[in-house]
C-alpha cells in the first residue's frame, strides 16, 4: 500500500533537482565562455598595441592581426565571431598622453617625432549569453593597452634614408 502512494515522488524530486542542476551546469559553462572572451579581448588589445609599436603607422594589417586574422584576411576574428577591426581604436600619444594629430607626418615635429606611446582600445563589446531565457547581452568594460613606441616600422641606417619594414 505504501509503495503505491509513493509512485510519482521520484519524478517530482527529479524535476526539482534537475532545474537546479541544469541551471548550475549552464552557469558554469557561461562563466567559462565569459572568461575565455575576456582573455581573447585582453590579448587582442595587447597584441594590437605591440604590433602598432613596432609596425608602420600607415599599415592596415596591424588591426587585422590584432584580432588573430592573417594579414590578407578581413572581417570578423577567427576566435570570436563578434570581434571586428571596427571595434578597435588605435591612437598615437605624445609624452603627455595627448593624441598626436598627424602621426604619419615625417617632416613636422608635431607628427611622427612626437609619438611616444601607442594605445589600443576596445569598448562596448557585447557578450551574449546562451542560457535559455537569459538572452540579455552584457556590455563588457573597456579594454585598453598602452605601450611605449618602438620603431613604428622605421629602421634608420647611417648610409641610406630610413627604411620602412612591413609587418
Amino acid at each position: 500500500m505504501m509503495k503505491r502512494s509513493m509512485q510519482g515522488v521520484y519524478v517530482v524530486e527529479f524535476a526539482f533537482i534537475s532545474v537546479l542542476l541544469f541551471t548550475l551546469l549552464f552557469g558554469v559553462l557561461e562563466m567559462g565562455r565569459l572568461y575565455y572572451t575576456v582573455n581573447v579581448l585582453n590579448e587582442s588589445v595587447r597584441r594590437g598595441a605591440r604590433l602598432a609599436a613596432v609596425c608602420n603607422i600607415s599599415d592596415p594589417v596591424v588591426l587585422r592581426r590584432a584580432i588573430f586574422n592573417s594579414a590578407g584576411d578581413s572581417g570578423v576574428s577567427s576566435l570570436l565571431a563578434d570581434l571586428d577591426t571596427g571595434d578597435l581604436t588605435l591612437r598615437y600619444l605624445d609624452q603627455n598622453g595627448a593624441p598626436v594629430a598627424s602621426p604619419g607626418d615625417l617632416v613636422n615635429a608635431s607628427g611622427f617625432a612626437a609619438v611616444r606611446y601607442v594605445q589600443l582600445t576596445l569598448q562596448n563589446f557585447q557578450f551574449s549569453l546562451f542560457i535559455p531565457g537569459f538572452g540579455v547581452p552584457i556590455t563588457l568594460p573597456v579594454f585598453k593597452a598602452t605601450l611605449p613606441r618602438e620603431s613604428l616600422g622605421r629602421h634608420p641606417r647611417a648610409d641610406v634614408a630610413p627604411e620602412i619594414t612591413p609587418c
